[in-house]
């Protein structure tokens, strides 16, 4: 089967995935799930930190995106901006999981980096990886609205614009969260030097 190229990363353009879901096409909630997985799992996990809750919080998230996609009329479908819309049932679930106490485990804890998860960095170079835990280990802590609208801005490279639909934040909040969420994080890592220098 061959997929209609889609431009979610313009938010509010016409989906059309979006359009197939509207029409009860029986192969688009697969590559709604196909498209969208490793996205929602690598976001799940860089704010969970943990693989197993990750992993069924995506779960949880596709099963509450199909039961609403159930209940939506064709036209409120057609008008979704998909990507978006599953960031934001995703991070629902995960702010269920903090409400009721899921644990975060340490940055050292982890497993290693993603195939997509590390973007710029060699992940075979020790020097690479230690970088990444490193700014995974500061990113968590971060306050919520910074992890989160960091982590969409530059892990899942969801224009502002795009955070602001999958948050319910107002755009101009989202750029001040991932401005001072970098700032914060450049602080972190910096504090984090110089401990091991004094060491």
């Amino acid at each position: 089967m061959t997929s209609e190229p889609e431009s979610e990363n313009e938010v509010g353009s016409p989906n059309p995935l979006a359009r197939r879901l509207a029409v009860g096409d029986p192969g688009a909630p697969r590559e709604l799930v196909e498209r969208h997985h490793a996205e929602l799992y690598r976001y799940a996990r860089a704010l969970l930190r943990d693989v197993p809750a990750a992993e069924d919080a995506v779960q949880g998230a596709f099963a509450k995106a199909f039961a609403a996609l159930g209940r939506y009329p064709a036209k409120r479908i057609e008008g979704l901006s998909l990507r978006p819309w599953l960031y934001r049932i995703t991070l629902n679930v995960v702010r269920n999981v903090w409400r009721d106490g899921g644990r975060e485990v340490p940055a050292a804890e982890t497993p290693e980096p993603g195939e997509r998860y590390e973007k710029d960095l060699d992940p075979t170079s020790s020097t690479d990886r230690e970088v990444w835990m490193d700014t995974l280990e500061a990113l968590g802590r971060l306050s919520e609205r910074q992890r989160v609208a960091v982590t969409l801005r530059y892990l899942e490279d969801l224009p502002y614009a795009g955070i602001s639909e999958a948050t319910g934040w107002p755009e101009n909040t989202c750029k001040t969260l991932v401005r001072r969420g970098i700032g914060r994080l450049g602080v972190l890592l910096s504090e984090d030097q110089d401990q091991e220098g004094g060491n």
